[in-house]
């Protein structure tokens, strides 16, 4: 059975391009010799190494504050907020047993990636940099993705999402009116860890899923290539660093299982016998920013549909996007979009007064992306949709869904999600 891959390149590599090799991440990466990329994947690489210790002196800066209570006030905290009293150990024990399986996954996933885990560089004794904030706030990111996409508690959530995409392939680009052995062929960009893909190419369809971040990409790898099965799952605690909103400290040390399914069973499921060189179907991962990977020559015309979850919106400029996508597909061929319009890279305004020049020397820690990124309505992008090249064959809005969201806390994102499918004019 020949593996699922994640390309770790700015050029796709289709599947006949993809036989005999057989590498993990990081050996794709230094084929690049890119010291740049390198450096980023690095500092991904530290992150997951780091997540305990960031994560053990939370909620020592949290016993700290405890302690810097007068007595008179601290004698009235719950027993279990208490330091040294039973109750607190045991509440101590069960965060420390949680950040543990939550690392342990993200070593297990380093090391099926080739690189070193967190025990690893303990043995070394070597120093280190500490990971950023926002890179621990990308990890974090990782464990909710995982039990929206491979737990069972996910399943809501994919329901509202992830079906709207799939049913609209299944009506307007129907498996059935292909040859089987040559089947339509899409694109999932904004991945993540590849639930959505995996459901597509289960369908019948070829698929390759895009993923920019680094983090996604090395939990999909561990999960879609056999480094977690259900009989193995893994005990995860995704919302451990959520301490606002909650009815119980309990809501924080309650596991979610994962995977919830075997990726390679779904695949084998989705083909109807044959050799086992021809029961595998094409189903591939493709690491890189979106526009870079499909403006390609190689890619323009190649592709027969875009399935577009919570993707729009992450564009700095959405017009950029449609075109890309508009370019990619073949004459015909479809965008089928589900989401709402957050616009990831939204920026602050202007000032009374301030010059664009002084207005961008203001904001100019900032990535440049979030000074060129405008703010669209619905009604804007669908007149854009109409000038790039594309026939709206199908929309409806209101469309509940969540998005990573804690089911045991007090506050969830409601979003209220556009669904259309797009065909790109002959």
């Amino acid at each position: 059975m020949s593996e699922i891959r994640n390309e770790q390149q700015e050029c796709v590599c289709h599947a006949d391009q993809q036989r005999g090799q057989d590498l993990s991440l990081a050996q794709q990466s230094e084929l690049q010799n890119d010291s740049k990329e390198m450096e980023h994947i690095q500092k991904v690489c530290e992150s997951f190494r780091q997540y305990a210790t960031f994560s053990r002196t939370a909620r020592v800066s949290q016993q700290m504050r405890v302690r810097a209570y007068p007595e008179s006030q601290r004698r009235f905290l719950p027993l279990s907020m208490q330091p040294g009293t039973p109750e607190a150990i045991e509440r101590e024990n069960k965060m420390k047993h949680a950040e543990l399986r939550n690392q342990f996954f993200l070593d297990m996933s380093l090391r099926h990636a080739g690189m070193p885990h967190s025990q690893d560089t303990l043995q070394n004794g070597s120093e280190k940099a500490w990971a950023s904030d926002d890179d621990m706030s990308k990890v974090q990111s990782v464990f909710k993705s995982l039990a929206r996409d491979w737990s069972n508690e996910g399943k809501i959530e994919r329901q509202q999402s992830y079906d709207p995409v799939i049913n609209g392939f299944a009506k307007h680009l129907p498996i059935e009116d292909h040859d089987s052995k040559h089947p339509p062929r899409l694109v999932v960009p904004g991945a993540g860890v590849g639930r959505l893909a995996l459901e597509l190419a289960k369908s019948g369809y070829g698929v390759q899923g895009n993923e920019f971040s680094f983090q996604m990409l090395l939990a999909s790898d561990f999960i879609l290539n056999g480094g977690c099965r259900p009989k193995q799952a893994f005990d995860l605690y995704p919302y451990l660093s959520e301490t606002c909103n909650l009815h119980s400290y309990m809501d924080l040390v309650t596991p979610v299982m994962v995977p919830d399914c075997d990726p390679f069973d779904i695949l084998l499921a989705s083909t109807d016998g044959g050799d086992e060189e021809q029961k595998m179907p094409d189903f591939s991962m493709a690491a890189g920013e979106f526009n870079s990977i499909y403006r390609n020559e190689q890619e323009l015309g190649q592709w027969d549909g875009v399935a577009s979850c919570f993707f729009l919106d992450t564009a700095p400029v959405v017009v950029e996007y449609l075109q890309t996508i508009h370019g990619m597909l073949r004459d015909g061929g479809l965008l089928v979009n589900f989401g709402p319009l957050l616009f990831h890279f939204n920026c602050a305004p202007m000032r009374p007064g301030e010059t664009p020049e002084c207005y961008r020397s203001r904001l100019s820690h900032l990535d440049q992306r979030y000074l060129d990124s405008i703010d669209m309505t619905y009604d804007d992008i669908k007149e854009v949709l109409q000038k790039v090249g594309f026939e709206i064959l199908e929309e409806s809005t209101g469309h509940t869904a969540y998005y990573t969201a804690n089911p045991r806390s007090m506050k969830k994102t409601e979003y209220s999600c556009v669904y259309f499918v797009a065909k790109k004019r002959g």
